[in-house]
């Protein structure tokens, strides 16, 4: 048999690579299953008993936290649907998926104030693991550096007129 000089390669069924919106899905299915886990976890009447014992000043304080690490929150969740715009490993989309649940699950058991020990937890926990996640992510560096290049390429074509 002759030497055709090169190798054929196989590429992956189409059918067996997660598109966009599927990575997307997981992530949205993940955030309202940690939101819903996270209120199933404290009845109202226990939420009620421990906003009174804590106070209204600490209850204020306690929420207003929470909203305000709900607004970090929002910020890694919005970086990591920006990332998940192209294909990702199964593995990685797990753990963004992991990370996000417990970044949503996070500041609704704290603004409970049942379990905020747990709420505390979940969501730095969650805000840690989406950092290191999306930083040694390889293409968040290449969507990020094409970003740049062409936004430079724009000022050049700027500056030129």
């Amino acid at each position: 048999m002759p030497d055709i000089g090169y190798v054929p390669t196989r590429e992956p069924d189409i059918a067996l690579r997660p598109s966009r919106s599927a990575g997307r899905a997981v992530l949205a299915g993940a955030i309202v299953i940690g939101v819903a886990l996270a209120m199933l976890a404290t009845p109202a009447t226990e939420a009620a008993r421990a906003a009174q014992a804590a106070g209204p000043e600490l209850t204020t304080l306690l929420r207003a936290m929470a909203g305000l690490k709900l607004l970090f929150a929002a910020t890694l969740l919005a970086a990591t649907y920006w990332r998940l715009a192209v294909p990702v490993a199964p593995w990685r989309l797990a753990a963004y998926a992991a990370a996000g649940g417990a970044m949503a699950a996070g500041p609704v058991l704290v603004w409970d104030m049942a379990h905020i020990r747990l709420g505390a937890l979940l969501l730095h926990a969650g805000l840690v693991a989406s950092l290191l996640l999306l930083w040694r992510d390889p293409a968040v560096g290449a969507r990020l550096e094409a970003i740049i290049t062409k936004r430079r390429s724009v000022i050049r074509t700027r500056n030129v007129r």
